[in-house]
This record gives C-alpha cells, sequence and structure tokens, in this order.
C-alpha cells in the first residue's frame, strides 16, 4: 500500500495513518485551497497516538477502501494531532459540544471550504449502529447536501459559528477571591463522590486541578471549610491508589477510569498526567506530611523517569493504550498467568489481594462482557487481607512487594504498548515543574537534576535561530510555534527550579531564563483587555481566535500564566509589572469563571495564591495602603454580589436535582 501525504510528518498519530488509503492533508493551507479549488467540504479528523478508539476507528473506517473512496470523492480530508494544536482541538471541540452537547476522541467534522463546521461527531463506526451514524452512512449524505442545498449547509455552518462565537464570549471584569473560592468548593463539593472519591459518575478523570484547588482552598480557609476540602482531596488519592487506574506494578496512572471505583481504566498513559498528579502529591504533602504522599510522589516520578524520560533528557508525551493488537493487554492478566509466575504460596494470596479471578475482572466497555483476564487492583485493605490469612502486616507488605517486582519482570518480557515519543513544550514544563517542587520538599536530587537537564535540553532545542519559540521537538526537528500554554507552563516549571536552587549564580540564570519565556508570551499572545489569546494571530482557516481559562487534565494555560507569574513576581524585586498581569488575567475571567466554578478550578487556586504576594515598594514612594484582600469587593458592587451568590445557589439547587435523577435512572 502506498502512502499518502502524512507520511512526511513527525506526528505519531498522523504517522499511524500514513498508510492509510485516504488521501490525507495535514492541517495548512493547501488542503483548503485544494478544497476551495475543487468546491469540496473539507473532512476533518482529530485525535492522538495513545487513543484506543483512534485506533479503532483507523482499523475500522481509514484503512477500509470503501470509506477511503467515499471520503477522496466528497472532500478533502485533514488529519489532525490535538497534543500538536491543542488550540484547534479546543475550538472544534466546542463546537462538537455545542452542537452534541458532549464531546471526545476521535473528534470527527465536516467543514466548508473557508474552515466552517456544519457537522461535529466523535467515534463514527463504518456503519450506522444504533443511535451512532456510520462514518460510510454520512459522507454520501453530505456529498448530497453540498450538491443540492449548499446555501442551506451553509447558512448552517454560519449559524454554528455564530453559536460557538457566543458561547465563548464572557463580561470581563471582575475579581477571584476567598468569596469566590468558597462556591467553587461548594460546586465541587456537589459533584464529589463521598464513597469512592472524585467527581461526578463514570467515566472518572483524576482532574488534579480540582484535587489543587481544594488543597489550596483548605490552605487559604483554614477551619471546617477547609478541612472538608483537603478531605476530598486525600480520598480521591487514596482510593485512585487502590484501583486499576493505578499501574500497581510499573507506576503511574492511565488517563481515566471507566467506572466509579476507579477499577478499569483506559489504559494509556499520558505524560501530563503523570506531572499534575506529581504536583498533586507533593502539595498534598506540604499541607500535611504523611507517608502516603511520599509513596505516591516516588511511584508517580518513578514512572516518569522509567517510561517517559528521553536519552536526551526531554520527557516523551504518552504509551499506547494497545499493544500486541488489544486494549491494555500489556497490563491486563489471567489467573493462569499469575499463577505461573509467582511461587504456589504467594499466587493464592496475591490473587485475593489483587482481585485476580479464574473468569477475569475486566468488562469490556461497549458488550460489558467479561472478557477472561483481570485489571490489578487492591481489593482488600492490608489489614484485613493480613488476619485473614494470619501473617503479619509488615510481612504481607513485604511478601506482596516482591511478587509485584516478579509480575513487573514477566510484563515486561510482553510486547509494549507503543511511545509517542515527541516532547511537548508546555507538557514539559509542567513536568519540570512537578519534578522541581517534589524533589524540593522530598528531598530527592535525582529528581531535581532530571528537571533542570528537562530545562536546558529545551531551551537548546527548541528556539530558533530567530530566537522564536517552537512546542513540539521530534527527530531532531522542532517545529510549529509555541502556544500561550507553552510558554506559561515552562516559565512555572523554571521558576520551580529557581526556588530549588542553592546557587545565587543557578537562581540568576533561571530567572534571565523565565523572564525570556514571560517577554515572548506577552509579545505572541496578550489581549489589552486581560488574559492571553489560545492561538496565534491571523492564522488562516481558524474561524475564531478564542480566549478562555477552562481547564484539562492540566490546569489552563491562562490558569498557569497567572501561576508564572506569581512566581516571578515573588523572584523580583520590581514585580509591579508581574502582579498587574496576573491581576488582569483573574479580571479578565472572573465573571466566566463564576459562572462554571468547577472548571475553572486552577483560576481560583491560583487567585487564592495571589493574595500572599505584596507588591514591591520603593523607599521614596506613599506610605503603604491597608492590605485589601481580592474578596473584600467595595460596597458599589454589593448588589452584583448578591446577585452571584443567588445564582451560585441555583447552581447548586439544579445539581443536587440532577444528580437525584441520574441516582434514579441507574437505581436496580
Amino acid at each position: 500500500m502506498g502512502k499518502n501525504r502524512l507520511a512526511g510528518e513527525k506526528s505519531p498519530y498522523l504517522l499511524q495513518h500514513a498508510k492509510n488509503p485516504v488521501n490525507w492533508y495535514p492541517w495548512g493551507q493547501e488542503a483548503f485551497e485544494r478544497a476551495r479549488a475543487e468546491d469540496k467540504p473539507v473532512f476533518l479528523s482529530i485525535g492522538y497516538s495513545s487513543c484506543h478508539w483512534c485506533h479503532v476507528m483507523e482499523r475500522e473506517c481509514f484503512s477500509d477502501k470503501e470509506v477511503a473512496g467515499l471520503l477522496n470523492d466528497t472532500c478533502v480530508s485533514i488529519k489532525v494531532d490535538r497534543e500538536e494544536r491543542p488550540d484547534l482541538d479546543a475550538l472544534f471541540m466546542e463546537v462538537c459540544r455545542a452542537q452534541n452537547g458532549s464531546g471526545g476522541w476521535p473528534l470527527n467534522l465536516f467543514l466548508t471550504p473557508d474552515g466552517e463546521p456544519f457537522f461535529a461527531a466523535t467515534f463514527l463506526p463504518k456503519r450506522t449502529t444504533g443511535k451512532m451514524p456510520g462514518l460510510a452512512d454520512v459522507t454520501p449524505r453530505v456529498k448530497w447536501l453540498w450538491l443540492l442545498q449548499k446555501e442551506d449547509v451553509l447558512r448552517g455552518a454560519k449559524d454554528l459559528v455564530r453559536t460557538v462565537a457566543a458561547r465563548s464570549a464572557f463580561p470581563v471584569g471582575g475579581q477571584l477571591g476567598l468569596i469566590q473560592a468558597r462556591t467553587a468548593a461548594k460546586e465541587i463539593k456537589n459533584s464529589f463522590d463521598s464513597v469512592w472519591g472524585g467527581f461526578g459518575l463514570a467515566p472518572k478523570f483524576p482532574c488534579a486541578p480540582r484535587l489543587l484547588f481544594l488543597l489550596e482552598f483548605a490552605r487559604a480557609n483554614p477551619g471546617s471549610e477547609g478541612g472538608e476540602a483537603r478531605a476530598m482531596a486525600a480520598l480521591t488519592l487514596h482510593k485512585m491508589w487502590t484501583g486499576g487506574i493505578h499501574d500497581h506494578l510499573g507506576g503511574g496512572y492511565a488517563r481515566c477510569a471507566t467506572d466509579e471505583r476507579w477499577i478499569v481504566p483506559h489504559f494509556e498513559k499520558m505524560l501530563c498526567d503523570q506531572a499534575a498528579l506529581l504536583w498533586t502529591a507533593t502539595a498534598a504533602h506540604e499541607a500535611g506530611p504523611d507517608d502516603f504522599y511520599r509513596r505516591f510522589a516516588e511511584d508517580v516520578a518513578g514512572c516518569i523517569l522509567g517510561d517517559f524520560a528521553s536519552p536526551e533528557g526531554y520527557f516523551w508525551s504518552s504509551l499506547d493504550a494497545d499493544s500486541d493488537g488489544d486494549e491494555g493487554r500489556f497490563y491486563l492478566w489471567t489467573d493462569e498467568e499469575v499463577r505461573e509466575a509467582l511461587p504456589q504460596g504467594d499466587a493464592g494470596v496475591f490473587c485475593a489481594a489483587y482481585a485476580v479471578l479464574p473468569a477475569g475482572n475486566f468488562t469490556h466497555e461497549v458488550t460489558r462482557r467479561q472478557m477472561g483476564c483481570n485489571v490489578l487492583y487492591e481489593a482488600v485493605p492490608i489489614l484485613e487481607a493480613a488476619r485473614r490469612y494470619g501473617l503479619r502486616a509488615p510481612d504481607l507488605m513485604k511478601r506482596l512487594e516482591n511478587d509485584r517486582r516478579v509480575l513487573l519482570e514477566a510484563r515486561n518480557k510482553r510486547p509494549r504498548p507503543s511511545v509517542d515519543d515527541k516532547a511537548l513544550m508546555d507538557w514539559n514544563g509542567l513536568t519540570i515543574g512537578a519534578l522541581a517542587r517534589a524533589g524540593r520538599v522530598f528531598d530527592k536530587k535525582e529528581w531535581l537534576l532530571a528537571a533542570e537537564r528537562a530545562a536546558l535540553f529545551l531551551e537548546k532545542a527548541l528556539v530558533d535561530l530567530k530566537g522564536a519559540w517552537r512546542r513540539r521537538y521530534r527527530a531532531n526537528e522542532a517545529a510549529i510555534p509555541a502556544l500561550p500554554g507553552d510558554y506559561a507552563a515552562l516559565i512555572w516549571g523554571v521558576m520551580q527550579l529557581y526556588e530549588s536552587a542553592a546557587a545565587d549564580k543557578q537562581k540568576r540564570e533561571w530567572l534571565r531564563y523565565a523572564e525570556g519565556l514571560a517577554a515572548k508570551l506577552e509579545e505572541n499572545f496578550r489581549d489589552e483587555s486581560g488574559g492571553f489569546f489560545l492561538s496565534p494571530a491571523g492564522e488562516a482557516n481558524v474561524f475564531l481566535r478564542r480566549k478562555a481559562a477552562l481547564d484539562d487534565a492540566a490546569p489552563s494555560a491562562n490558569a498557569m500564566a497567572v501561576e508564572a507569574y506569581i512566581a516571578l513576581a515573588s523572584a523580583v524585586a520590581d514585580n509591579k509589572k508581574y502582579l498587574d498581569t496576573a491581576k488582569a488575567i483573574l479580571s479578565c475571567f472572573a465573571r466566566a469563571a463564576a459562572l462554571n466554578p468547577a472548571e475553572h478550578a486552577s483560576l481560583f487556586a491560583a487567585a487564592l495564591k495571589l493574595r500572599d504576594v505584596k507588591e514591591s515598594r520603593g523607599a521614596a514612594e506613599t506610605p503603604e495602603e491597608p492590605d485589601r484582600p481580592l474578596d473584600r469587593e467595595p460596597e458599589k458592587d454589593a448588589r452584583l454580589r448578591d446577585r452571584d451568590q443567588e445564582r451560585a445557589r441555583d447552581r447548586e439547587r439544579r445539581e443536587r436535582d440532577r444528580e437525584r435523577r441520574r441516582a434514579r435512572g441507574r437505581a436496580p
């Protein structure tokens, strides 16, 4: 089979589609010019290399000659790696949510030749199945509509663009402080699972930004509310640790769990998730030292340094969900495999402790059938297992630790999941910061050294001859202009190295590095009304240049920018410009955050930290004014505050009603 235009790309995800019979283009002007010249719609498909359902769609649809023939006849097809272009992914995911109420990957859309969307969906099988449309059925319908009802299609696209623009618009101005943070904490509490930890129903994601906010809220608000917030974070981390989302043999965490109890994961491991959870464990330990958080941090840091560290010093992006042709095959065990690997006396105890069943405990996500294999998770607390088998708890712990080591050695002989070995500036920045902070808190010099090495590599590899930064590095090539999240995350990461440095010379070098990044961020993305745009100015075929501060698996770009500027303001003598920028970002997104607090958790956490930073003042300046907390609003805003609080109470009532309806719908 020949290759298409993706064969010359560096993205592992795009290269996975290079032999498809679909005539793929990478995102760029060439594809849209051809669509306009031939008067064809654009088919845009977005995914990432470690995504299981992206692999399924590649096999079922994009490798299929019938589907490829339909797409090649009807459209100009474009493939995008969401990790390379998070700005495009976020924009078109907003389209999908506006049209369908939800999103996910793979993300598939039909656009006009000018880049305006008129149809959006997530996973599409080849043929229509139940309510799930099939790509082989949708594509001829798109062709018919384009040829016979094009004006209606174009009108619909304009309407959808207006809808997305309206959803992305928000009033600028306002404040974020302790009062507003209390509202956010209450909303997060309303979605909290008090039995299994985490937020909402299945599927469950770690939601590290919410955990970090809860820990910061507890620090800023000592007392019963703060204690409750800290307890929510602690329960979530403990339940994740015992669940199957945790790799009990190799360390680290899968992207999400398909169930409420954290047992059955989607098996891909993402660098950003490991970094955010390492940051969370470190913050939890700082809030209340506990050996559990140390073990959690050591587990995740071990995964980062063992599975994600490149020989050159930077960090790879992800490990695939699939291996040897099946999802999770690298991580799953049959009862027979466990008993063959372990001594006879150990196998029974291990199987009981980790829920290994002869028939298997792993259920297929779609068919709900038992697959005959097992996800390892801690089914029984150590003390209970020790009593059951008449063993001392320390002896049992040592025995299980040895069993895990034996099974890890056996697992390492299996075909390994493929590695997405590109370096992303933002994920590396987050990892550098998490390792540096954790290394400082837990006194792990090797973590600090790994963070330093990565930061120095990025400064050398990602900057071009004109001094411009690139966000992706792979196979000796740096490409794709850096985005605001790249600058913000790397500034924060470098400033964590600054905090950890012992020598003044080192501190000066890290500060120089960070301030250079901050200058580039402001030059390329700052909006005069506050905050940073998420995409470059003037990019063709992008119908909307958005600003947002919504969290994803990691804190949002604008929230990370506040974190970065707080760190800079704490380090420099003349810190007013950094404080003013941080305050302007918070003010820009304050009202958007008030309307959707849980999705802006990182912004609230950053606002609470900003309260602790004092502005530097020269000796000749006027006497210092009394410090006014961010949450103490002027009297003239009292009515607005009361209105916002009433809206918050209404949201809480609606959320409780939704949860009750969901619970009734799930009752047996």
